[in-house]
């Protein structure tokens, strides 16, 4: 295929490209038969990653309910979350996302059943870690039939709260086992993301094994997951790195977190662990500190939400990158405004501080907790605004191409502090997954929210043209 006319590396040219960027010349003549694509001068980057995602999620949430109500009271937020339910199509199953308990209460059973007794409805929390189900998806799924399953809520009363925390794959389970499907669009996903011009993304559910790795690998084969996907995940995964999911309200005995990291250690496995409060920092570094070092790699933090100077120094001495989501800011800042100190906000996501400690930051999305939008990501980095328009610790703001560059970099290199236009050049014999802009970056790093994507190319074949609808 041959891309005419794009800016590369500064100046306009045309680039040739199979699987690898194959030539570049001010003007190359086309081959017969040869597919070309008019770039018409737009800038021509390196093909973007998302270093954490949940794909399966993301997918689900394009078809459930969502139940963000807005800055109102949990008796009012209930009210406009009822009449969505029952303003939802169908007749069987609800899925709701997005609940958070500063706008709606904590949820239960009897609260749910209140709000929808006649379909079977679950409803997750925003952070991706509880799901509360009303009393007729108890029966349902079987949890009223008793048991001991971990993470089913039980209270004083020995009842059933309706929460289940932290098991998703029992979720899931259950609900195959009644033939409630959870296969979401995964296609329909896949192709949103190459709209934005992303060509890869790692998914960090800590419950993917290896079933998850090989279905993503079949999906990739048949040409519904179109980008490249790496994971990590569970203990059974011979590679890629360990998942750890850190609670502070329900954190593991350290000497057994130790030896679960030392027996990933011995497969040759890193560690990610997942830490959104100061104390979930203090004890994944304190286990680190136990724990065997990497024989190569290196080990990475998923959110860093809350990060104070002496723990950015830490995580600089260790040289662990925080795989952050400024996108938090634009869709949950107002809430975080209102519920958040002084002191907390000045350790929330932070990002110019943790640069400018010696601490690799790498932008990303979280999907579908955070806005999967990279442009949007990016610019939540470089503005720190609410969706309001409200700033949070301005101080933390980054120039787009600080921001830019963790989408640029590859996951084996996200300990490396490489420039923004090594990052963004094209070479031949690079592999060819590209995003190809409507303008300049030069342009369009003022605004990098309205950045629109031309195409993208994966493995030299286009994936997303705009010209074509």
């Amino acid at each position: 295929m041959l891309i005419r006319q794009a800016t590369v590396n500064g100046t306009v040219a045309d680039v040739r490209v199979g699987e690898v960027v194959e030539a570049i010349a001010a003007k190359l003549v086309p081959l017969p038969g040869e597919q070309v694509l008019e770039a018409e001068g737009g800038e021509l980057l390196p093909g973007l990653h998302d270093h954490h995602m949940h794909l399966y999620a993301s997918a689900a949430a394009h078809s459930s309910l969502d139940c963000h109500v807005g800055a109102v009271e949990p008796e009012l937020g209930r009210q406009h979350l009822a009449r969505r339910i029952a303003a939802y199509p169908g007749l069987g199953w609800i899925r709701g996302i997005n609940y958070h308990e500063q706008q709606l209460g904590e949820l239960d059973r009897w609260m749910l059943d209140d709000l929808c007794s006649h379909r079977p409805l679950r409803i997750q929390h925003r952070s991706g870690k509880v799901w509360v189900c009303n009393t007729l998806a108890l029966s349902e799924l079987g949890f009223d039939r008793g048991g001991n399953e971990d993470g089913v809520e039980i209270d004083a009363q020995g009842r059933l709260t309706g929460r289940v925390v932290r098991n998703d794959p029992l979720m899931a389970q259950r609900l195959q086992q009644i033939g409630e499907s959870t296969d979401p669009d995964i296609g329909f996903l896949s192709r949103e993301l190459a709209r934005f011009g992303i060509v890869g993304v790692t998914d960090t559910s800590a419950s993917n094994t290896l079933a998850s790795a090989d279905n993503f690998n079949h999906l990739h084969q048949q040409g519904v997951l179109l980008q490249r996907v790496e994971v990590m995940g569970a203990d059974d995964l011979d590679v890629g790195y360990l998942k750890i999911l850190l609670d502070e309200d329900r954190l593991p005995p350290l000497d057994r977190l130790v030896q679960r990291i030392n027996r990933a250690r011995n497969k040759g496995r890193n560690v990610a662990f997942h830490c959104v409060t100061h104390l979930e920092l203090v004890f994944a570094l304190a286990a680190l500190d136990e724990a065997e070092p990497p024989t190569r790699g290196f080990d990475r933090v998923e959110h860093g939400a809350m990060v104070n100077d002496d723990m950015a120094q830490r995580l600089a001495q260790l040289a662990v990158p925080v795989i952050t989501q400024p996108g938090f800011l634009y869709a949950k800042g107002d809430q975080y405004l209102q519920d958040l100190s002084a002191a907390e906000q000045d350790d929330l996501y932070r990002y110019r501080g943790l640069l400018d400690r010696g601490v690799s930051v790498i932008a990303s999305s979280d999907g579908p907790y955070g806005p999967i939008n990279p442009w949007q990501v990016v610019s939540s980095a470089v503005n720190r605004a609410t969706s309001s328009g409200a700033l949070v610790t301005p101080w933390e703001q980054v120039v787009p191409e600080e921001a830019l560059a963790g989408y640029l970099t590859s996951s084996a290199e996200l300990t490396m502090r490489r420039s923004f236009q090594e990052l963004k050049a094209i070479t031949v014999g690079k592999a060819a997954d590209l995003c190809l802009l409507k303008g300049k970056w030069s342009d369009l790093r003022h605004n990098p929210e309205k950045v629109t994507v031309r195409a993208t190319v994966i493995g030299g074949s286009v994936v997303f043209d705009s010209a074509s609808g």
